[in-house]
C-alpha cells in the first residue's frame, strides 16, 4: 500500500485557471460586441432604415417575378405596406408570403404610394387589384414610394421607373 505524501499530492480541483477565465472573457466580449453592433438604433433614422429595407424587398419581388415568372402587386396603407402575388388557380391576388409579406411601420412612420401614370379610362376594383403591378415580363407600374416621419417630419422618397429601377429623390 502506498502511502499519500502531501508534497507530492496534487489536489484536483474543479476550478478554471486564469487563462481559461481570460479566453471566455475575450469570447463572450466579441459576442456581445456583435450583438450590441446588430441592435436597431431608434435616433430618427426610422425612414431610412424602412427605405432601404422597402428597396431591398422591392428588388427581390422584381427578381422573383422575372425568375419564376409570377406577377406581384404592391400596396400601401397608412402605415404598412405589403406585396401580393397573383395565383392563377384561384384567378385572385393573394397575399406573399415571407419575407414579402405585409410591413407594419413604426407608430412615428406612413407611407404612400403614387402612381407615376394614371392611364385614361382604367377601371378597376382597388379591393382586389394592387396599383403598383411587377410583371414578370420586368415591366413595372412607375411609382413614388413616400416615406414620412411624424416625429421629425423627414420625408423620404423613391422614384421606381416603368423597368423596375429604383433612384432616389434627389431633392430630400
Amino acid at each position: 500500500m502506498r502511502m499519500l505524501d502531501s508534497r507530492n499530492f496534487r489536489a484536483s480541483s474543479g476550478g478554471f485557471t486564469l487563462v481559461e477565465v481570460l479566453v471566455l472573457l475575450l469570447i463572450v466580449s466579441i459576442i456581445f460586441g456583435l450583438t450590441v453592433a446588430r441592435l436597431p438604433i431608434s435616433s430618427g433614422d426610422d425612414a431610412i432604415t424602412e427605405l432601404r429595407r422597402f428597396e431591398r424587398l422591392f428588388s427581390m419581388a422584381r427578381d422573383e417575378a422575372r425568375l419564376g415568372a409570377k406577377e406581384y402587386g404592391l400596396s400601401s396603407y397608412e402605415n404598412s405596406y405589403g406585396f401580393s402575388v397573383y395565383d392563377d388557380q384561384k384567378a385572385a391576388w393573394v397575399e406573399a408570403k415571407r419575407p414579402l409579406q405585409r410591413r407594419t411601420l413604426p407608430t412615428s412612420l406612413s407611407t404612400k404610394i403614387e402612381l407615376g401614370i394614371v392611364e385614361r379610362g382604367y377601371r378597376t376594383n382597388a379591393n382586389d387589384f394592387p396599383p403598383v403591378l411587377i410583371l414578370s415580363s420586368g415591366e413595372v407600374t412607375p411609382f413614388l414610394f413616400r416615406l414620412v416621419s411624424a416625429s421629425s417630419g423627414q420625408e423620404s422618397t423613391l422614384l421606381v421607373d416603368q423597368y423596375g429601377n429604383i433612384a432616389r429623390d434627389e431633392k430630400n
